[in-house]
């Protein structure tokens, strides 16, 4: 069944990037034979055509094995093909400072998105340089945007552009929808000095909200009627960089509001309002060799508006990682990562939320030792397997595991992706 499903994917994948490409070639022979019987120059139009409009694409497919909890599917005690994505981006140069980006996505993530996966605008912009100057310059970005979350949250989709399969708990994958893009606007600006580089953006705009993960995670897995709806949010950046990028060091700032909207009348949870406010530092060393990335992220959770249930609560989060990377030849790179992540710092042990709740106590906590092995095949084509050892279950899909008594506190997951791009 597994062979077959691959099969079927790998299919649709060769498909439509035939389609594609026959598309793009017909359109090209027909402006050709149009400019020629006007007596245009075809070369020159070629030329700025292939400058001006890029596409690029990329496709995943992960297998995963697992002891304990799920991960992307039934990956229990058995094998689960369960991640799948794949992209399509174009980019237009219109004017020297006016160009236009979007990308397309099919994604299957486990029971989050279902068997048939979901399409969506993971990014549509459009990006005007108010400031060209030598040293640097300042724009702004209208429509749905990227937000500048961390490290690798701005690239999250595109498999090549992080080292290991998945990424680090901060990066709350169950809340992946919430977290890639915003409907808004961010102003940006890039400096350039003798000291180092600096680059600054600020979003703000409405959160993607359409996530089944996220709305149990903030209802605490119960079953109910409505859904959540984002309200005016912000995220902020600052990035500074010297040597050509060797150290790198942020500072990221966001401010998430959110509320429920009910199915019904007689909705309990009528009324609730969320805010999520995060600081992350970020620290980076990228050698020839060695790398280093470490990050912490402070997270500041409040819930108010449905006392009738539980009373107005504020609790602080804590996430933090420390990752080392070695490329032991030009296309194999090894990764070594330590994860923690804390849903309440006075609350790490679990064991309140255990009496409050009856939920077990490795509910609200997890650690984990990551190794992985990336094979750069070709600049297209990557390879990568990796291993986890995990304790807790904080960042599990409640998706993919529905009876929170039964998760396991000690488990491991063993993954291998491929990952292929244009």
């Amino acid at each position: 069944m597994m062979k077959r499903f691959i099969s079927l994917t790998l299919g649709k994948l060769i498909y439509i990037l035939c389609v594609f490409s026959f598309s793009v070639s017909a359109q090209q022979v027909e402006l050709e034979s149009a400019v020629e019987q006007e007596g245009f120059d075809w070369s020159t139009l070629k030329k700025t055509w292939e400058d001006d409009i890029q596409f690029h694409g990329f496709f995943s497919q992960g297998l995963f094995h697992t002891t304990g909890n799920n991960v992307f599917g039934q990956s229990k005690n058995s094998v689960s093909a369960g991640l799948t994505e794949l992209g399509l981006n174009i980019s237009y140069q219109a004017l020297n400072n006016l160009s236009f980006v979007a990308q397309g996505l099919y994604r299957r993530a486990g029971e989050s998105t279902g068997d048939q996966g979901e399409l969506s605008l993971d990014y549509a912009f459009v990006d005007i340089t108010l400031l060209d100057f030598s040293s640097g310059r300042i724009g702004v970005r209208g429509g749905r945007v990227k937000n500048p979350w961390g490290v690798y949250n701005e690239t999250r989709d595109v498999a090549f552009t992080h080292p290991t399969i998945f990424l680090p708990l901060l990066y709350f994958e169950r809340s992946r929808a919430l977290l890639i893009s915003m409907d808004g606007g961010q102003v940006y600006a890039d400096y350039n000095t003798s000291v180092g580089n600096f680059i600054f953006k600020f979003n703000y705009g409405f959160m993607r909200d359409d996530n089944k993960e996220l709305l149990l995670a903030i209802t605490g897995g119960a079953d109910v009627s409505g859904s959540i709806k984002s309200k005016p949010s912000l995220m902020t950046q600052l990035n500074y960089e010297i040597m050509g990028g060797q150290y790198a060091f942020a500072i990221t700032y966001s401010n998430i509001n959110l509320g429920y909207t009910p199915g019904n009348d007689s909705d309990p949870f009528t009324g609730l309002q969320v805010c999520f406010e995060s600081f992350i530092l970020s620290a980076q060393y990228n050698g020839e060799r060695f790398s280093l990335v470490g990050e912490y992220n402070m997270q500041w959770n409040r819930f108010s508006g449905i006392t009738n249930i539980r009373p107005d609560t504020s609790t602080v989060s804590e996430y933090w990682y420390v990752q080392a990377g070695y490329r032991l030849l030009d296309n194999l790179q090894m990764t070594l990562r330590y994860d923690s992540g804390v849903r309440d710092t006075n609350d790490r042990s679990g064991e309140k939320v255990h009496e409050r709740t009856g939920a077990p106590a490795h509910f609200v906590f997890a650690q984990d030792i990551v190794v992985g092995l990336r094979w750069d095949i070709t600049p297209s084509w990557m390879v990568r397997a990796e291993y986890q050892r995990v304790h807790g279950a904080a960042a599990v899909s409640l998706l993919d595991n529905p009876s929170i008594p039964d998760l396991a506190l000690d488990w491991n997951v063993y993954a291998l992706q491929v990952a292929f791009r244009f």
